[in-house]
């Protein structure tokens, strides 16, 4: 089975995100009213957040600079994931490498959690599909704290297991949500499931909750792309739909302003009196955002403007941005083309590579690329590619 990765994960997103308004326009009333909420969501925190936050601006004009080698410091290196019966990989949904470790959640996998040391051997499965006590209905989200996995069991169950897979408990949330992140309060941050707010913030032992930003619509808000993220000090950061202003979680599990992207001319601009044709037609015009990475020195943004994708790379302490095309980026390390970085962990931006794209030809690899490369086929697992910025 071939894993759903990189670049096709994220026109997964695009297309869904295109597609949306074909459930739109099946109920005017829900259109208005969807219309509506996003007007006064969208420009009111756009006014408040502007004014008072650090904002990047896009640039209107690309960079002249193409090739991925010029981009990423030497040190990115590459990771070919083992292939064999008890390792094959279905689809990445999530990256986490902690203590020298790769955990990779796999949802559609019957054992979802696979566990692989820093150089891509295979170690153990963690959790399986079933009913029964620490088994798994629908994974849909992990994350490691110290000693310890945690699997979100979709509608409400969070299970702990050893980093030996041992299953150890699992708790009710009492939170329907499809995402999860531990806060440094040590209570948890969720993307709501439900039909009433899109960001739920708990205690540590799920007893008192804290909701926030009303739910405009379950498939839409579902479709954003990597949501929450977690900052290597341990800061949870939170994005919205169709929203240009990116948060983070305070201790008290509350959101705060943490960036505006500023799109200047092309910054959507809802308008409660157009219909929802006329919406579709004007959103096409703008930059709507479509994923956004951070880590300690940088930030990396998808977006589509006028329906065009780009990527863009901004160094946090300078504040220097780097912005192309996305289909005119080179990479010229693996020349599967194009590149797409879909996550970050530990400070590293990861890309997630299918095999069967790379050139039986490597001549003109680096060494490196050569190395790391030289005995993967095209039915193999994903190979991870790990960078950071130079920028």
């Amino acid at each position: 089975m071939k894993s759903q990765l990189g670049f096709e994960y994220l026109l997964s997103y695009i297309s869904r995100f295109i597609m949306k308004y074909n459930f739109i326009n099946k109920s005017p009333q829900f259109s208005l009213l969807f219309v509506a909420l996003i007007f006064c969501s969208c420009n009111l925190e756009r006014k408040e957040d502007s004014l008072s936050i650090d904002s990047w601006e896009i640039p209107t004009s690309e960079s002249t600079e193409k090739k991925v080698s010029n981009l990423i410091q030497d040190n990115y290196f590459l990771v070919p994931l083992q292939t064999n019966d008890s390792s094959l990989i279905v689809k990445i949904e999530k990256v986490v490498f902690d203590q020298d470790f790769l955990f990779i959640l796999d949802p559609l996998s019957p054992q979802p959690v696979k566990v692989f040391d820093s150089k891509g051997k295979h170690l153990r499965n963690i959790g399986r599909k079933g009913g029964g006590p620490g088994e798994l209905n629908n994974p849909i989200d992990m994350f490691i704290d110290e000693k310890y996995v945690f699997i979100y069991d979709n509608p409400e169950k969070l299970v702990r297991f050893d980093r030996l897979g041992n299953f150890v408990d699992s708790q009710k949330t009492g939170v329907a949500g499809f995402r999860i992140e531990k806060n440094k309060d040590k209570g948890y941050v969720f993307i709501n499931g439900g039909t009433e707010s899109n960001l739920v913030t708990t205690d540590a032992n799920f007893g008192s909750s804290k909701n926030f930003f009303p739910y405009q619509n379950r498939t839409v808000d579902q479709l954003i792309l990597s949501p929450l993220s977690k900052l290597q000090d341990g800061t949870v950061i939170y994005r919205r739909y169709l929203n240009d202003t990116i948060f983070s979680i305070s201790e008290q599990g509350k959101p705060v302003s943490h960036l505006f992207i500023d799109h200047g001319d092309k910054a959507f601009k809802p308008d409660p009196s157009i219909n929802t044709d006329q919406l579709e037609e004007r959103m096409v015009e703008y930059s709507i955002n479509q994923l956004f990475l951070e880590n300690t020195d940088h930030q990396v943004l998808y977006f589509l403007r006028s329906m065009n994708p780009y990527f863009s790379v901004r160094n946090k302490k300078s504040q220097k941005t780097y912005l192309i095309n996305f289909m005119n980026l080179d990479n010229d390390l693996t020349f599967t083309n194009p590149l797409a970085f879909t996550f970050v962990t530990s400070d590293w931006f990861v890309a997630s590579i299918d095999p069967s794209q790379l050139p039986t030809d490597r001549i003109k690899f680096d060494q490196k690329a050569k190395v790391a490369l030289e005995n993967v086929s095209a039915e193999d697992n994903p190979v991870l590619m790990f960078c950071k910025f130079k920028l």
